[in-house]
Parts: C-alpha cells; sequence; structure tokens
C-alpha cells in the first residue's frame, strides 16, 4: 500500500505545481525478466527451451511427441549459448563475452537411447541404464569457454520408452542439472540466478517475457482456456507448437519465483484468455502469493503493436473489437477494466487499487490520441476511470542517436552516443507540440482522471537494437561505460520519478550485448556488476552494493610479445575500495594481496610463458569476482615494435 501513498503524493505534488528534488525511490524501480536468463534460470536446463528435432532434422510435429511434449521418435536434442552470431561466422559483442557453461552436468531420462555428440565442444561421458527404474543416466562434460563454447547438439537413437517397446520409440523427463547442484534437487532456480535477481531490492517483477506473451494468441474468435496454459510437468516452460503450448513459463513457478524473491508480480494475460481462465488466474494467485505482496495486472502486451510478434495480439484485439462495434483502442481499455472486474469478483469488494492494481498500458507518443480516448470510453461506457485502473503507463526507452543527425546509428564515438542518449531523454520530457505526449503531460493526464497510481513505465532502458550493424561496437561498448550509469540515472530519475511518475520497470535483467539490442542490466546473472548500470539501479533504489567488475586489462587479455618485466594494471569497478589480485601460470591462478592500487608488479617473468590473472573488486558490501585475463611473455628485455613497410605490417622483438 505504501506504493499507492508515494504514488497519489507525487501525482498532488505535481499536479499543484511544486517542485519535487531528485533521490532515491525506494520500491518503485522493477526489473522484466526472460526465458532463461543470461547464465540459467533454472537449475534443469532443459526446462528453459524446446529444440528436439527428428532424425530428419525437422522440428518435431505433434504425431511425434506426447501428450507432455516429450519425443515419441529418436530425435536430437540442441542447446546453442554461444554469442550472436558466432554460428554465422562473427561475433557481434566486440569484447566476445561467452557466459561460462563448462563443466559435468548430470542428465537423467526415462527409457533407453544410443547418445552421439553431435556438435558442440563437449562429451558423453558414464552413460548407465538402471532397468529396475528404467532411468538411463549420462554426464556431459563441457570443455572450458573457447570457440563456439556452449553449444550442445547430440541424438538419441535407438530409443525405447518402456523396457518392452520397440526401437524408435522416443523418451520422457529428461533432465539436466546445472554443474554444483544434485541431480535430486528439489531446488527450481539457480542460486545464480535468485542472488542476481535479489541484487538489488527491485520493488516488483514483470513476468512479460518468462510468460511468452508475444505471438502467443489464437486467430479469432478462439479464446485461450486454462487447460492450454503451462504446466510445470511440461517438457519446457519455453513455447511448445507441437502440443498447442504456446505460451511461455507456468503460473506455479511465477508465484514460486515472486515469493522466493519477496517482490510484487507483474502479469500479462492474454488478450484471448477466456473468463474463466482470468477467475482460475485470479484464484492461484490470491491462493498462493505471499498476502503481502500486491499484484498488478496488465492486458497481454503492447496490443496496440503491428510489428510481429506483438501484431498477433493486436491482430485478436482488433478483431474482438470489430464484433463489438468498437475500435482497437476502445477494446483494449474494455478488457483492461474487464480484467480488474473479474480480479475484483476474486479477491473481493476494495481490492482493486490496493492488494490488485490494474494497470492501462499505451504506445509513449499517444497520450493525446489514444489514452484520452480510452479513458472517456471507459467514462462514458462503463464507470469512473480510476475505480477500476489504477494507473496509465508507456515505454521509457532512450538511444538518440538521430538527436544529432544523420541515421540513427551514425559513427558515432562512445562519448557521442552517450550525449545523444542524453539529449533524447531530455526531449522526451516535455512535448508542447501537437502529440502532446511528453512525461509531464503523461503525469498530468493520470492526475486529471485521479488515478492513484499514476504514470508508470511498463518497461524501459537503453534503446541501442533493431538488428542494424552500423557502429554495433561502439552501441554495446557504450552500455559498458561508467557515462552510461550517468545516463540510466538520468532518464529514471530526473527524468521520470523527479517529475512526480511512479513506478517503472527496467528492461531487462540480463541479455546478450548484440545488434538486437544490449537490454540486460548485465550479461551474466553470474556477474551482475560486469558494468554499470546494476549499481546505477541500486542508486537509484537507494541502497549500496557490491562493487563492479575490473575492466580494461593491460597487457590486454590474449596480448603476445610482452615484456618481461611489464606492470600489470587495469581500471577499477564502480564503488571499489580494494582489489584482490590472482596471479600465475595456473589456469586458476593463485591469490597474491589485497592492495588499493590499481597496478601490480610482478618481478621479471619467465620469457615465452603464458600468465593468467584476475582482479576481484573489493568494498564493505562483498567482492565481485573478476574475469580471468592471459597473456604471453616475449624474450627478456624486448618490447615489441610495429613497423608498415609497403602495407605490410611487420612486428620485431
Amino acid at each position: 500500500m505504501w506504493k499507492k501513498i508515494i504514488a497519489l503524493s507525487t501525482v498532488l505534488v505535481f499536479a499543484l505545481g511544486l517542485s519535487v528534488s531528485a533521490g532515491t525511490y525506494p520500491g518503485q524501480l522493477g526489473v522484466n525478466i526472460g526465458l532463461g536468463e543470461r547464465g540459467g534460470t533454472f537449475i534443469d536446463q532443459v526446462k528453459e527451451g524446446y529444440r528436439w528435432n527428428n532424425m530428419a532434422g525437422e522440428q518435431v510435429s505433434a504425431s511425434e511427441v506426447d501428450a507432455d511434449g516429450w519425443p515419441t521418435v529418436d530425435c536430437t536434442f540442441i542447446k546453442d549459448h554461444r554469442p550472436v552470431e558466432e554460428w554465422a561466422g562473427s561475433i557481434d559483442d566486440p569484447e566476445e563475452y561467452r557466459i561460462d557453461m563448462s563443466g559435468t552436468w548430470k542428465c537423467s531420462f526415462i527409457g533407453q537411447a544410443t547418445l552421439s555428440h553431435i556438435e558442440g565442444d563437449f562429451t558423453i561421458q558414464n552413460q548407465d541404464y538402471n532397468s529396475g527404474t528404467n532411468t538411463t543416466t549420462f554426464d556431459i562434460v563441457v570443455n572450458p569457454p573457447g570457440p563456439h563454447h556452449g553449444l550442445v547438439v547430440m541424438s538419441f537413437t535407438d530409443t525405447r520408452r518402456t523396457a518392452g517397446s520397440p526401437t524408435n520409440t522416443g523418451i520422457t523427463n529428461f533432465r539436466m542439472t546445472h554443474p554444483g547442484y544434485a541431480h535430486d534437487t528439489t531446488q527450481t532456480f539457480t542460486d545464480e540466478f535468485i542472488n542476481c535477481l535479489t541484487g538489488a531490492d527491485f520493488g516488483f517483477i514483470r513476468f512479460k517475457d518468462f510468460l511468452g506473451t508475444d505471438g502467443a494468441e489464437p486467430i479469432y474468435p478462439e479464446q485461450t482456456e486454462w487447460s492450454q496454459r503451462k504446466l510445470p510437468t511440461d517438457a519446457s516452460q519455453a513455447r511448445m507448437d507441437s502440443i498447442g503450448k504456446i505460451c511461455g513459463g507456468s503460473w506455479e513457478y511465477v508465484i514460486e519465483m515472486t515469493n522466493l524473491a519477496g517482490m510484487d508480480p507483474w502479469v500479462s494475460i492474454p488478450v484471448s484468455a477466456s473468463t474463466d481462465y482470468v477467475t482460475q488466474l485470479a484464484t492461484m494467485l490470491k491462493n498462493n502469493v505471499d498476502p503481502s505482496l500486491n499484484i498488478y495486472v496488465e492486458s497481454s502486451n503492447e496490443v496496440w503493436n503491428s510489428a510481429y510478434p506483438y501484431s498477433m495480439q493486436r491482430d485478436w484485439n482488433l478483431a474482438q473489437g470489430a464484433a463489438l462495434g468498437i475500435g482497437e483502442h476502445e477494446n483494449h481499455a474494455r478488457r483492461t477494466v474487464e480484467l480488474a472486474q473479474i480480479f475484483e469478483s476474486v479477491f473481493g469488494s476494495g481490492s482493486l487499487n490496493d492488494r490488485v492494481c490494474v494497470i492501462l498500458c499505451s504506445h509513449f507518443p499517444m497520450v493525446k490520441w489514444w489514452v484520452e480516448p480510452m479513458l472517456q470510453y471507459v467514462n462514458n461506457n462503463i464507470g469512473t476511470p480510476s475505480d477500476y485502473i489504477y494507473g496509465i503507463a508507456s515505454q521509457l526507452y532512450f538511444g538518440g542517436a538521430a538527436a544529432h543527425g544523420g541515421p540513427r546509428y551514425a559513427r558515432y564515438t562512445v562519448a557521442q552516443l552517450l550525449a545523444a542518449a542524453h539529449d533524447d531523454i531530455t526531449a522526451q520530457i516535455d512535448d508542447t507540440g501537437s502529440d502532446e505526449s511528453g512525461r509531464i503531460q503523461w503525469v498530468a493526464k493520470a492526475a486529471a482522471w485521479n488515478l492513484v497510481g499514476g504514470y508508470c513505465s511498463y518497461e524501459g532502458g537503453p534503446d541501442y537494437g533493431g538488428g542494424d550493424t552500423t557502429n554495433l561496437d561502439n552501441r554495446i561498448l557504450c552500455n559498458r561505460d561508467p557515462g552510461m550509469a550517468t545516463e540510466y540515472k538520468y532518464n529514471f530519475d530526473d527524468a521520470f520519478f523527479g517529475l512526480g511518475a511512479n513506478m517503472a520497470v527496467q528492461f531487462t535483467l540480463t541479455s546478450s550485448y548484440t545488434r538486437y539490442g544490449c537490454w540486460g542490466l548485465t550479461d551474466d546473472v553470474a556477474y551482475p556488476d560486469r558494468n554499470y548500470k546494476f549499481q546505477a539501479a541500486r542508486d537509484l533504489l537507494g541502497e549500496a552494493g557490491p562493487p563492479g567488475q575490473a575492466t580494461n586489462p593491460n597487457p590486454g587479455n590474449g596480448e603476445t610479445g610482452v615484456s618481461t618485466t611489464a606492470d600489470l594494471s587495469w581500471t577499477a569497478g564502480s564503488g571499489t575500495d580494494s582489489h584482490d589480485v590472482y596471479f600465475g601460470t595456473a589456469t586458476s591462478p593463485p591469490f597474491i594481496q589485497n592492495q588499493p592500487e590499481t597496478t601490480y608488479n610482478p618481478g621479471t617473468m619467465a620469457e615465452y610463458t603464458t600468465y593468467f590473472w584476475r582482479i576481484d573488486e573489493v568494498n564493505a558490501y562483498g567482492t565481485t569476482t573478476g574475469v580471468l585475463w592471459s597473456f604471453t611473455t616475449g624474450a627478456a628485455g624486448c618490447v615489441p615494435t610495429t613497423m608498415h613497410v609497403d602495407s605490410i605490417t611487420v612486428t620485431a622483438v
């Protein structure tokens, strides 16, 4: 309830024309999560994807799986954690960062099969069959990170589902357990994921991507029924077209995660979900979500968006609106209120805008053209909007290369990209043009309609995606630059919360950094502070945290011909008090010392020897493990020199 009091007070402050000083905003920043997060969400890796092919190389069809989605034929299993787009011969990320999937993965399945390595840097070991339980166990041993690390392609042939089954009858209950966890553990989520999720005290979790909301609608007038929801017992939590479950993770896992994290759930409900579906869902949430937590409800995601896959929910909403004789935006408003009414019927009178908060989302430029007409429609045809709707929400992205002229991703330096981002954020604050759609106008619109939750943002953060490869290195590197923390806080602080807005969702917890975007606060759940954005989120939430990761090694990672008398140096991570130095010739170098300086003198090193080193950053809140770096020395007393002769580069020592 405290968030609602904050929201109403900030709306009133704005409405009265009083100033709102910048500061910290406990509980008002949330995070969107996906399926799975970079480095793993589930201990059982099989839950995170659904890439089963038949032996012809085609995705298994409805006739080749059982009711839970397990193959009933000989098949191939695929997991791929490689950086984008290594499979096409290049890697987008200039740092070529790889999540570490190495180690021994304990595996099992019900049935028998001949297991074969098809592709990937791994081996299959210790296969055994227990006839008493009809269970096959084996290990997948993944080598340390290198080219094509994280790719696992293996086949299951001569399959027998039961001891008496003929061959080519498939398997069930395949499990692939993360290294470091007991294969029979009842724990669902990895410690690394939960530690990352709770590494900042986010107020709430938006489950849009975890639930597979986008592109998960049938063709109108077919509805989505409760029986079509994903179950924890299904072969995967990812989309499974073969059994008609085109959604993402199960509601049971949504509840488990939100209770474990102690964060309010923000749920996206299919536009095609039947009244029974919504009623059953509301009942499940009421009975199982920690009663101290609020529940935020949204109708699908971006139902106005005509780009695929969002167009599937837009098409359904548009068709239903036409059948009802109203426009798509009016139907979106009607459906949002309908969800509020169903949830209130389950949670009881007085639950709306208290335990249950229903949010009407729309496109940022359209507060005048879409949001106002939607609120008017509700007011004229259903009742006072504030009786049903907690707040209005839009996107909160920034990038802004176009603001400096030329194509969106012109040849800007990292500093220029950050400057353009700042200009883009500033331009979104106030819009006195024909659209009247600045953030100030959104706050005012929510205040004018007395919405207790005010103006919110359903997702936002740095936006450098779109699939364009122009100036890609700098677009990625600017997301890892200390300056991004400054612009990140400016976007959510001065240009949102400080204006009197209420809740905002960071998109997203983790992601790879590629041409398609650098959406994540980090690109590895095991290392939340690989860049500066995670600490920026903590700063907004009013909390301190462990330091950022050390960067910019000198000698450079992989450098050769290094002087035997070279010193080591690095750039300190944000919030670092001291540095733990690890150095030596072993791939797991020994601890040397803790020091305040960012240089270390290893003494005279051996010639033509590879050394490994790592810097762990330390402060009062914890230790952040560094990346393992290496370099190779040259001859004693010689420093590599480079000269250019007739356009040929020659390096001499």
